[in-house]
């Protein structure tokens, strides 16, 4: 397989500003540290105190999402959404309410579902007991925008294109995306205990996921992988398309078979409304990287900063994504314009797993967070670099922020391997959440800090 980038393809030309966002989605808690259902209450002051704050709903009345405003610098965009979380922050005070922002909550509870059209087709597609998964799984979704003359913003798909070098570069920012995957994953996890339980340094991803590839068969997507899985990358352009296409036309026939109109469940109105993999083409007009746990502001910061500086480089400099056998050993290695990824098989089969249960502590995987944040480091100017701190930090410590979860239950007196007590999942949640605030405040501090570019 060789990159998709057309080095023949006409002159394209690049959008000045290539535009970048982000989605947080957090759980609610009540002010004993337990998951409360008071979202849409929440969701609703929020609107009428702040209608320019873009809050929304998700599936599980314990959960709230906030998306940024795209913007072509990410200081610009993370101040605007870091000032609107502050805000929700301070309503959900008001509110007696306490905003949770890390993967999945310490303990065991049941979640109320939203009723929306969507959902309530997802649930009977998926059933109920494992689409109640999906509201007890939060994470960090960004959106990069895609490259010139690709989209079809009137039909919301992408376009069938001959000779472009734009079109190669969304296949290799497709591919790129995947094989990113078990880096930012890592660096993400936040999530090491499901209903009480240790599952692994993700827990989300294991049981969001699911399948054979993460060994967890009673996972949301582990019976529809085609939706939900870490997918294969895609050798040209036409792939790309196809695999749309597939999948749209397998989630129609699957909903046909319940009786089901696609028109009252597609959000957009497009195709692309029918795959929720870890990265995928989204129907505004972007590329999203879906797959990671979401994370206190600072991490959350950085990994934007991290993604946004490589897929700029990639898009606007024409870069190639070549998979070859020699960067499992050196992954993410820059050489005449081409970064050369491990080849998928190795990505989803290997390094997923290793990542989901054993995070830094696989040589492997550590060594694969390197190697990307040094491929960022390369791009990002000299101003934004101290907004990747936090990673920098992780690597040198090997510790993300579940082996800091995990080291605060042992310090409740927790037995990992044990079922956490509902009272002692309370304690630990508001315990690890209690310095939000503070985070918040830092992180927009470094993001004044940094000088436009």
């Amino acid at each position: 397989m060789t990159s998709l980038n057309n080095k023949n393809g006409k002159n394209d030309k690049v959008q000045k500003k290539v535009t970048f966002g982000v989605e947080f989605e957090l759980f609610t808690l009540d002010k004993s540290g337990k998951i409360s259902n008071d979202a849409d209450a929440l969701i609703k002051n929020v609107r009428n105190k702040f209608p320019q704050i873009n809050i929304s709903k998700e599936c599980g009345k314990n959960m709230v999402e906030i998306r940024s405003t795209p913007d072509s610098r990410i200081p610009n965009s993370m101040l605007k959404m870091l000032e609107d979380f502050e805000a929700v922050l301070h309503e959900a005070e008001m509110q007696n309410l306490v905003l949770y922002p890390y993967g999945t909550y310490p303990g065991e509870f049941s979640p109320k579902l939203n009723s929306d059209d969507s959902y309530k087709v997802k649930e009977k597609v998926l059933g109920k007991k494992r689409f109640e998964i999906a509201a007890r799984c939060v994470g960090m979704h960004c959106h990069y925008s895609l490259p010139k003359g690709v989209f079809d913003f009137s039909n919301k798909i992408l376009k069938l294109l001959d000779n472009s070098k734009n079109k190669g570069s969304l296949g290799n920012m497709y591919n790129l995306f995947i094989a990113m995957d078990p880096a930012l994953t890592t660096f993400a996890q936040s999530s090491p205990f499901y209903q009480g339980k240790y599952l692994g340094k993700d827990s989300r991803v294991i049981v969001y996921r699911g399948g054979n590839l993460l060994g967890y068969p009673e996972g949301l997507y582990a019976n529809y992988p085609e939706f939900g899985a870490l997918q294969p990358y895609k050798l040209t352009h036409i792939d790309l398309i196809e695999i749309i296409q597939k999948q749209f036309y397998l989630w129609n026939s699957i909903i046909n078979k319940i009786d089901v109109n696609l028109s009252a469940f597609t959000k957009h109105g497009s195709i692309l409304d029918t795959a929720w993999n870890p990265v995928k083409v989204n129907a505004v007009g972007t590329m999203e990287q879906r797959g990671m746990d979401m994370n206190r502001p600072s991490i959350t910061v950085a990994i934007a900063t991290l993604v946004r500086a490589i897929s700029t480089a990639v898009h606007t400099k024409f870069l190639g994504v070549e998979p070859s056998d020699s960067a499992i050993k050196q992954p993410f290695r820059l050489e005449n314009d081409t970064i050369y990824i491990p080849p998928h098989r190795y990505v989803r089969e290997r390094l997923q797993y290793k990542s989901a249960y054993n995070g830094m502590e696989d040589l492997a995987v550590y060594s694969y967070c390197v190697n990307l944040l040094k491929l960022g480091e390369h791009f990002i100017s000299k101003e934004s670099i101290p907004l990747l701190k936090p990673l920098d930090a992780m690597l040198e410590k090997r510790r993300t922020v579940s082996d800091e979860i995990i080291e605060y239950a042992k310090k409740l007196g927790l037995e990992i391997n044990a079922k956490i007590p509902d009272d002692k999942a309370a304690e630990l949640a508001l315990n690890i959440s209690k310095d939000l605030f503070k985070d918040i405040v830092l992180t927009k501090q470094s993001l004044i800090n940094v000088e436009p570019q």
